[in-house]
């Protein structure tokens, strides 16, 4: 039993051994087989044929015209004690535009009106003139209270005018010029109110007792 075991580990032996030797050889044979590139000759480049420029035509010398230019007359000269001429001024242009005043207002009159007192009250006057009421005919100061009648809640006064004329008055009851009102009556006096330029005013008039 140990005699074949000893054979076969020599023959497993005998046979690397083989195999590397032949390894070895194949590996040489390539080695030898392959030439590197390096030791290859490299063919010599020929250099290129010089190339002849090609000869430039001279230029074509333009040809003669026919038509002669015209001679350039030399400018005049000047006279430096001439003086030069003056320059003609353009014509001013022409405007037609004209004003229309009408529906437009008037530039020269002040926006301040300035009323006239006077002639207002002659207005106020001749207006009265003409009106159908007798109780505005005048001032409410023209008028006199003569008499009073009833009670606080239902009062009648009696006016009387510059021609002895009697006239009732009640609550409500227009007078004067400035279409004053009868705005109460009172047991001795009668209240008018007024209105002049949008300001109330308050007239008195008292009973006259004589």
């Amino acid at each position: 039993m140990k005699k074949i075991k000893f054979v076969f580990l020599n023959t497993i032996i005998i046979i690397f051994i083989a195999a590397g030797l032949a390894f070895s050889a194949e590996v040489k044979n390539t080695s030898t087989a392959i030439v590197p590139a390096s030791a290859k000759a490299v063919p010599a480049i020929k250099p290129a044929p010089a190339v002849k420029p090609a000869p430039v035509p001279p230029p074509a010398s333009p040809a003669p015209s026919s038509k002669v230019a015209p001679a350039v007359k030399p400018a005049p000269i000047q006279n430096p004690t001439q003086p030069a001429a003056a320059p003609v001024p353009a014509p001013a242009p022409v405007d037609n535009y004209s004003y229309n005043p009408s529906g437009k207002p008037d530039p020269f009159k002040p926006y301040i009106v300035v009323v006239d007192t006077a002639a207002l009250k002659k207005q106020i006057v001749k207006k009265a003139a003409t009106s159908i009421f007798p109780l505005q005919r005048a001032e409410t100061e023209k008028y006199r209270v003569v008499g009073i009648a009833g009670d606080k809640d239902h009062r009648v006064a009696i006016a009387e005018d510059a021609a002895k004329k009697f006239y009732p008055l009640l609550n409500g009851t227009r007078i004067g010029l400035n279409n004053g009102k009868v705005v109460e009556i009172m047991a001795d006096r009668v209240i008018v109110e007024e209105y002049e330029n949008n300001k109330a005013k308050r007239i008195i008039l008292k009973l006259r007792k004589n």
